[in-house]
């Protein structure tokens, strides 16, 4: 029977099985039998099976969910969504594009969604994919599927109140406030990574609480472990101060600055190391200008940040000010 449609009537409760020799045939099958339904007023249910030639489950598999986007697959976001769910029983299959472009990476995507997406039940979109969700929902409703979003962050939060590189009467915040709206409203279930943001995302977007649950943002267990204590650090001169980040407004690297002018008189012996670049990278250098115990330094790898925190004596996390540095 390959390459055949095998289509299953229910005609008032009556059941008979027609075998046609392709999609075609059975399209055109379907052209007749629909009509004459319409017209005699029987109830007919039509079901149809296409055979490829390959073992294809035709439907769905409640514990395959299908990653979709353009996500880093280092990221430890994805890394622990991923590793959450297969703990909770789910097989986790990549649809991963690396395309340019918006409609570069749809096409890609809708490409790989076709062969990864045959017995899954269930795709999340990954973070940063509000853009994709629209499609993605379209194509979940047939065969239906469920649809989960990672949103991690609102964008018109993240632009307008945190970072502020727009104002809020600018046109392009209203369609970011779309954006985070629309792609919430149709996912299924949407993923976030506090509580306190939980409920901001409940409030903000009108969401019902039980379509939206937190996962904690988390590190990487397998690159991340207890280490041998270092008897070197103890014994050295000097105090080494480590910070990571992307120079974002909700990490507070003037405060980190402030402290380091503070400390550079009383106490030359404590160095700051500051990693990363980002949107007030520039201001930040002004700020630091002429400290000798600061030290900055281009991004590194993910992977080579455990050796760099290993070998401080103090890691700084975040000191902002914003409303969202509160939520997260």
């Amino acid at each position: 029977m390959k390459g055949s449609v095998v289509m299953m009537f229910l005609n008032d409760g009556q059941r008979s099985v027609t075998v046609c020799p392709s999609v075609a045939s059975a399209a055109h099958t379907s052209a007749i039998c629909f009509p004459w339904a319409f017209c005699t007023g029987k109830r007919v249910c039509v079901t149809y099976v296409i055979f490829t030639g390959k073992a294809y489950n035709t439907v769905p598999m409640s514990n395959v969910i299908l990653v979709f986007g353009y996500h880093d697959q280092e990221a430890p976001r994805h890394w622990n969504i991923c590793r959450e769910l297969r703990a909770q029983g789910y097989e986790i299959r990549e649809c991963h594009t690396s395309a340019k472009g918006f409609l570069g990476k749809c096409a890609d995507l809708w490409q790989q969604y076709r062969g990864q997406g045959i017995g899954a039940a269930t795709v999340l979109v990954t973070f940063p994919g509000h853009y994709l969700v629209l499609f993605a929902w379209i194509l979940t409703r047939f065969p239906r599927r469920r649809l989960l979003f990672d949103t991690f962050i609102s964008l018109h939060d993240t632009t307008v109140d945190d970072r502020k590189l727009i104002s809020q009467w600018n046109p392009d915040a209203a369609f970011l406030f779309l954006v985070d709206c629309i792609s919430c409203q149709l996912a299924d279930e949407v993923l976030i990574d506090t509580e306190t943001n939980r409920q901001f995302f409940i409030r903000r977007f009108h969401l019902n609480p039980k379509k939206i649950r937190v996962i904690y943002l988390g590190t990487r267990s397998d690159l991340f472990l207890p280490r041998p204590k270092n008897d070197q650090r103890s014994t050295k001169a000097s105090f080494d101060v480590f910070f990571y980040g992307t120079y974002i407004p909700l990490q507070g690297v003037d405060v980190i600055i402030d402290a380091a002018r503070i400390l550079e008189k009383d106490h030359p012996e404590i160095h700051f190391t500051l990693v990363g670049t980002g949107q007030t990278y520039g201001a930040m250098r002004a700020r630091a200008e002429g400290l000798k115990n600061i030290t900055f330094r281009d991004r590194v790898r993910y992977r080579d940040l455990p050796h760099l925190i290993g070998s401080s004596d103090l890691c700084l996390g975040i000191f902002g000010t914003t409303l969202k540095a509160a939520r997260v």
